[in-house]
């Protein structure tokens, strides 16, 4: 099958279901088709800074592809998609701890790497998501498969707890295997062997879809838009699906929570206006909404503030100061990676050329000047570390 994927930039740009929507009666309501005045502040007045660079050598060098994808207590954790190189670095000096790759056909190795990586720092694995999901020790040795088919659904994978991840199953929109979509996309499986433990109590008559299949000369290909599903927050989850209505914070103890509804729904108009988490604090919560049309790609983000304690909906402009400048002064800052890292932080990349302009202008925070005056223009990115106050 031949695959064309169109990307939302939705990170550079910058609930329940239809039979659940009675709950939604007693919650705040966010009206996504107003207004809000735009307020204005630097993101290092609301966040201190930490940069972590990672080593490079000749054996160590990390394409403009390579994805971060988490920042734990102990490490960092890196992988190149399509190369198949996972890297594993201290999270503290930025030093290597480990690199393998098991690109490859038998049962111990995975083809690609299409549904991410995952890093279980308790357990000293690694979870790569392929074909299958393969687990390694640190040091990349095999450990067990979890007879999960990643390519039979376009599903994404969430690290959950101890014993299990959860995983979200997309619409599936082959022609032919349309019905195969279920109406509660949401369960958890087992780390162990890959059963499933439960479904989450979400469940959706009607779905959304961030795809659509095209049909050509030689078969059909996906149209798709990429962005954050769900996120972490901190070890509990907040879950905006496209299909819903409703807000939900699902804890660590598989809780589900109601946080606030929207309106109008994300079924109200054609192309749907649907809506993305983007980063989430114990103060607020950042989220976009954009039109999931499928006769353009890509599209306007819109980016709302919610402030917990007040219920107030907020256009915020966050200012970075250090990185992200253009001709006119300070660019915006977007939320940075949805990847997983400790409740109030959140981490992205920043290439070394950057931080060396940064560093010459005289605007890095933290020990930001500290990495940059040691760093060479070819070097591997920096992690950058924001907690927020």
């Amino acid at each position: 099958m031949k695959t064309k994927v169109f990307f939302l930039v939705c990170m550079l740009l910058l609930a329940g279901s239809q039979g659940m929507q009675s709950q939604s009666g007693s919650l705040p309501v966010v009206d996504v088709s107003k207004k809000y005045p735009v307020e204005k502040m630097s993101l290092q007045d609301i966040a201190t800074v930490e940069y972590v660079p990672l080593e490079t050598t000749d054996d160590i060098l990390l394409s403009g592809n390579a994805a971060l994808s988490a920042v734990g207590d102990k490490y960092v954790l890196v992988h190149e998609g399509q190369l198949g190189d996972i890297y594993l670095f201290d999270r503290h000096t930025g030093k290597l701890k480990s690199h393998f790759n098991h690109k490859g056909g038998s049962g111990m190795e995975y083809t690609w790497i299409k549904n991410g990586t995952i890093l279980d720092e308790k357990a000293e694995e690694i979870y790569v998501c392929s074909q299958f999901i393969q687990v390694y020790s640190l040091e990349g040795k095999y450990k067990r498969t979890l007879k999960i088919n990643c390519f039979d659904h376009n599903m994404k994978i969430f690290n959950y707890d101890d014993e299990s991840l959860l995983i979200y199953d997309d619409v599936v929109i082959e022609p032919g295997r349309e019905k195969q979509t279920v109406q509660t996309p949401y369960r958890f499986v087992s780390k162990k062997d890959g059963s499933t433990l439960s479904t989450l109590k979400l469940h959706f008559p009607k779905r959304n879809s961030n795809a659509i299949a095209r049909q050509e000369e030689n078969g059909w290909y996906p149209f798709q838009f990429y962005y954050p599903h769900n996120m972490h927050y901190g070890s509990d989850f907040m879950i905006m699906d496209i299909s819903c209505d409703t807000l939900y914070q699902l804890s660590a103890n598989k809780k589900l929570t109601p946080i606030f509804a929207r309106k109008p729904s994300v079924f109200a108009s054609e192309p749907r206006n649907i809506w993305t988490p983007i980063f989430t604090t114990d103060r607020f919560m950042l989220f976009g909404t954009f039109l999931i049309d499928f006769n353009r790609t890509g599209g306007k983000v819109y980016i709302w503030a919610y402030e917990f304690k007040t219920g107030e909906v907020k256009d915020w402009e966050i200012l970075d100061t250090e990185l992200n400048y253009t001709f006119r002064g300070p660019g915006t800052w977007n939320g940075g990676s949805n990847i997983a890292i400790a409740k109030n932080k959140s981490a992205e990349f920043v290439s070394a050329p950057a931080m060396l302009e940064a560093y010459q202008k005289k605007r890095l925070k933290g020990n930001g000047n500290e990495v940059a005056k040691n760093l060479l223009e070819d070097d591997n990115q920096v992690v950058r570390i924001l907690t927020f106050k």
